[in-house]
């Protein structure tokens, strides 16, 4: 996951998952089901700021070879 804005001057960007203080998943395959969640992006400089909510899921593919679909 990575949050990304523009802006004039440049906006600093955070993102934080809601609910506790975890960092967003980190850009590679090592992601696993605790960092499902929603997540808060915001971009701040000295106009304002904008927030977007992103909810990450996280599927396990060997539970579908184990168990199916559905």
């Amino acid at each position: 996951l990575a949050c990304a804005a523009s802006g004039n001057p440049p906006p600093h960007v955070t993102c934080d998952k809601l609910g506790d203080s975890q960092e967003p998943p980190p850009a590679s395959p090592n992601v696993t089901r605790a960092h499902a969640g929603t997540y808060q992006c915001r971009a701040t400089n000295a106009h304002g700021s904008a927030l977007r909510n992103v909810t990450v899921t996280v599927e396990c593919e060997w539970r579908e070879r184990l168990f199916g679909r559905g």
